[in-house]
């Protein structure tokens, strides 16, 4: 399995991580995980589609950029290709058995599958209602339709078993659909060169902390399983278009429903009151947030307190300015654009700036400018590093599920704003995170 440095490349002048020409983004099983389950629960039965054609349109632009790249034609050979991306990746392992007509793929370790089920507390067991690798899906059906191209129509995958379903593996039957839509066109570097613009200023170089996290992250090789770990943690790298295209789509489709047809909350179960639909717009954005929250806790402190990093830079930092200036520069190294520590105040106030972020370029590029505030996974991600650099005792505690967990019972309440955004024409974002008395 060849090292993720082989195929990650820089965006020059944005601070953003492509494969080819589309752009990715560090994950974890955590919150790919949770905006999962919260799409689930937001759209019912409406959800698989939707995730599935996310991970369907992210996907075919990422391995037909890459095949394009390679000249890659034969059917075989892009299927090979396919399934070696896919675990390159951290994303785990799929087994094709497909012609043109159709056919099965299997799923062994998939991160979110099996991510599910590692997020479980020992002894209980893993029983999701709904199917959990709508992903997988998508990769399978874009890879299957790439290698064998029709005027008829492209592949869909269905999973059949999963192991979030207590199945013991997971598995999806692929066949053809009329190909009535063009796939999308995922996020590409052109997408971010677009909304920077000419006149953006340079990308200064990252801290020597940030520096060393870009490096350990290319050494990652993935298990002969697909699975890449950082410490503890889950580690893979995400098309960004997939988690933008399903966190914005998730959002129009709250936001577009009447409001007879929102859900409905009340004491005991009973019938109350209807939720406007931008109202579930704005708590499924919150979910967005709280779980982009709950990813980077975990794979900005598990690379904070790596024995590499450590090894390089000595111990945590005592001075909590410094510790922040190196928190953000390892965010920065995930792919969430050039990060800065605009204001701090130990304790009680974070403002992180941002020239530039995954999900403004997928937002500018598919919807254009907006007033409104756009950003929840730069939202999560400053509160993630309020966390760290505040409630953290890095001699004492480690990162894990557990602490994250205690955390967010008894931390700190915070309150999160995005006060200002490139796609409301600001020159840069802005989160700002306080915590409230």
């Amino acid at each position: 399995m060849m090292n993720l440095g082989t195929i990650l490349r820089p965006v020059t002048g944005a601070g953003l991580l492509a494969v080819s020409d589309q752009i990715v983004v560090g994950a974890t099983h955590h919150e790919s995980v949770l905006l999962d389950q919260a799409v689930s629960d937001a759209l019912g039965s409406e959800s698989w589609a939707v995730r599935r054609q996310a991970a369907f349109d992210a996907s075919f632009a990422l391995i037909g950029a890459i095949t394009k790249r390679l000249g890659i034609e034969g059917d075989r050979e892009i299927i090979d290709l396919a399934t070696e991306l896919f675990a390159t990746l951290g994303l785990g392992q799929l087994r094709f058995d497909i012609s043109a007509t159709g056919g099965e793929v299997i799923g062994s370790d998939l991160l979110f599958g099996g991510g599910y089920v590692e997020r479980q507390s020992p002894g209980r067991g893993a029983r999701l209602r709904h199917h959990s690798d709508a992903f997988a899906a998508g990769f399978a059906a874009a890879a299957a339709s790439i290698a064998y191209p029709s005027d008829w129509g492209s592949f869909e995958a269905d999973e059949t078993r999963c192991v979030a379903k207590n199945d013991s593996l997971c598995l999806f039957s692929l066949s053809r659909r009329p190909l009535t839509f063009q796939p999308g066109e995922g996020l590409s570097r052109g997408d971010a060169e677009q909304l920077i613009g000419p006149d953006a200023t340079p990308e200064s170089d990252p801290i020597p902390v940030g520096q060393t996290t870009r490096d350990i992250i290319s050494s990652c090789v993935a298990s002969d399983r697909g699975i890449i770990r950082i410490s503890e943690c889950r580690f893979a790298l995400m098309p960004a278009a997939y988690r933008s295209q399903l966190t914005f789509d998730t959002m129009h489709l709250l936001e577009k429903r009447s409001p007879s047809a929102g859900n409905t909350w009340g004491p005991n179960g009973n019938a109350a009151v209807k939720a406007a639909p931008a109202r579930l717009g704005a708590i499924f954005m919150d979910l967005a947030r709280e779980a982009n929250r709950a990813g980077m806790f975990h794979i900005v402190g598990s690379l904070f307190e790596c024995a590499p990093l450590r090894d390089a830079f000595g111990d945590p930092p005592v001075d909590p300015h410094e510790r922040v200036e190196q928190l953000v520069s390892i965010a920065g190294a995930l792919g969430w654009g050039p990060l800065s520590v605009l204001e701090f105040s130990p304790g009680s106030r974070l403002v992180l700036g941002a020239t530039i972020t995954p999900e403004a370029v997928y937002y500018a590029a598919r919807h254009g400018g907006t007033p409104q505030s756009r950003l929840p996974g730069l939202q999560g991600l400053g509160e993630a590093l309020y966390l760290l650099a505040n409630d953290v005792d890095w001699d004492e505690m480690a990162i894990d599920t557990e602490l994250y967990r205690r955390i967010a019972l008894d931390g700190p309440d915070l309150a999160v704003e995005e006060t200002r955004s490139i796609l409301s024409g600001d020159r840069e974002c802005e989160i700002v995170v306080t915590k409230r008395s």
